[in-house]
């Protein structure tokens, strides 16, 4: 079936063109004039000898000139290739060749970096600029825009045909290219339109104003970006070059903000800087985080209310799989350990065996799921593809997990980061979960090392501002997880200055980490 590209986008602009879809509500941009720009942009490209369906990269942080490029890039039928701003240039490099892009956007902070590897990006016809001081070798954005065409295009497209290639966060290798097509896309925003409706006591609506505070190019974004434009909010955006709690607080208070995503590392931070900020108000109705533990979000509750949902899911599920809300866990505080059931009627969720056959309640098996989300594949990688599906469509994703009666989901961990210890099997999840009850740890990664069989646990801990790194505080940290764990799973804490993670922190690098680990007590040769 043919759809009309970029029609979400576009439909929004129609309905509320005379408000402001983007920036501060007095001068931000109105949903018309984004509208103009991205259709001008869309054109520009096409002059520059861009064609539908060929892949434009896009690097940079959250900008107001980020989001028209990707309205731009939808309604033209250009397929978007997201390159995570956190990322190393050598994976973007990599990425890049092997989809094959034609062109490339980008922030200028990025431009001393990629101009190091043009040399390796010979088939990147057209570079694109945003920002201050653009290279010769690049077209500054303002000036494809003014060389576009601000009338509304109208191009149909095949339902099943790319929209973008979102690569995987990364954390166990290197990022798989994951295709969404135009179908995909549509569903995930009315998942996530169906999650974010009923998280709150009323719809979204034109009074919301949703915060990106984490990069838009990943979860932020495709989880909110369009479901609250669709519905006449307001959207503000947080530069993410830097995490700035303080920052984000003054904003939440100045913009009135009533939606934003933030991953549990960075909302440890941000509660922080909330408890002690003198008459903070807020106007918070959908605090969407995820990898938090129990006690985050006890915490969530107590300054914030029950604004949150705790959610789990990975690109090619269509995040989030499945939410926890804050009245639910009220109901049942045992749920607190869970995150939650399927996030809305669009996704169904099964735990299964190794031979995929569904497992009963209580049982710890496979996380599988199926939606119109996750109907896609990979960027030419067959291999995954196969790899990735069992009969009746549904997806893999490698994370070992179990369903209450209820039928929510309780995760376990990745399976391929279980710690095999000589005296049982301990999970890395649940090692973090403990650590980060401490009041001095930021941020945690454990894993396993030694020999499978005879692994030992070690827990890699970053502390927070103000605590001085000490074998004391240490063995302190060690103890206090070690009093709800198992006695085999008793940590090993090591204090480091940072930990290997990816998408500016929200989740460690455990096979780095584990790298990292071991050669600092290898012996010398």
């Amino acid at each position: 079936m043919q759809v009309r590209a970029g029609m979400l986008a576009v439909e929004a602009a129609r309905r509320f063109a005379d408000r402001v879809a983007l920036g501060d509500a007095r001068d931000g941009s109105t949903f018309a004039a984004l509208d103009e720009a991205a259709n001008r942009f869309a054109d520009g490209l096409g002059t520059r000898g861009v064609r539908p369906g060929e892949r434009v990269a896009v690097l940079g942080y959250n900008t107001p000139e980020l989001v028209e490029t990707w309205l731009a890039l939808e309604r033209g039928g250009f397929v978007r290739v997201v390159l995570h701003s956190h990322f190393e240039m050598p994976v973007h490099v990599a990425l890049l060749a092997h989809v094959g892009a034609s062109a490339v956007v980008f922030d200028t902070r990025f431009a001393a970096a990629l101009a190091e590897h043009r040399a390796e990006l010979g088939q990147v016809r057209l570079w694109v600029a945003i920002g201050e001081d653009p290279p010769y070798w690049s077209l500054p954005y303002e000036e494809l825009l003014r060389g576009g065409d601000g009338a509304q295009p109208s191009l149909d497209v095949d339902e099943d045909a790319p929209v973008c290639i979102q690569p995987t966060t990364g954390t166990t290798g290197a990022p798989k290219p994951w295709i969404v097509s135009h179908r995909a896309w549509h569903a995930l925003v009315a998942h996530n339109l169906a999650h974010l409706d009923t998280l709150a006591e009323k719809p979204l609506g034109t009074d919301d104003v949703n915060l990106h505070v984490h990069a838009v190019q990943w979860a932020s974004g495709a989880q909110t970006l369009l479901p609250y434009m669709l519905r006449g909010a307001r959207t503000v955006l947080q530069d993410d070059a830097a995490f700035d709690p303080a920052a984000i607080v003054q904003t939440l208070t100045a913009e009135g903000v009533t939606g934003v995503l933030v991953p549990g590392p960075m909302l440890i931070a941000l509660l922080d800087q909330i408890a002690t900020a003198e008459g903070f108000e807020h106007r918070l109705r959908r605090l969407v985080t995820l990898f938090a533990t129990p006690e985050l979000l006890r915490r969530a509750s107590a300054l914030l209310g029950e604004v949150w949902c705790h959610g789990y899911g990975a690109t090619e599920q269509g995040a989030p799989a499945t939410r926890l809300s804050a009245a639910e866990a009220r109901a049942k505080p045992a749920r607190l350990r869970s995150v939650g059931r399927p996030a809305s009627p669009f996704l169904d969720l099964r735990i299964v065996d190794a031979a995929g056959e569904r497992l009963p309640a209580g049982a710890v098996g496979e996380i599988v799921v199926r939606s119109p989300m996750s109907g896609g594949g990979y960027w030419r990688r067959p291999d995954l593809d196969r790899e990735s599906r069992l009969p009746g469509g549904w997806f893999r994703s490698r994370d070992l997990g179990y369903l209450d009666a209820d039928g929510f989901l309780y995760y376990v961990d990745r399976a391929r980061d279980a710690i095999e210890t000589a005296h049982g099997t301990v999970f890395p999840h649940e090692i973090e979960a403990a650590v980060l009850r401490h009041a001095a740890v930021a941020n945690c990664g454990a894993v396993g090392l030694g020999a499978a069989g005879a692994q030992e646990v070690v827990a890699a801990v970053v502390l927070k501002a103000g605590h001085e790194d000490s074998p004391r505080l240490a063995i302190e940290i060690a103890d206090a997880a070690a009093a709800v764990l198992e006695p085999h799973a008793r940590p090993r804490v090591r204090l480091l200055a940072e930990l290997p993670t990816v998408l500016g922190g929200a989740k460690v690098q455990r096979e780095l980490l584990r790298e990292q680990l071991s050669a600092a007590v290898a012996p010398a040769s």
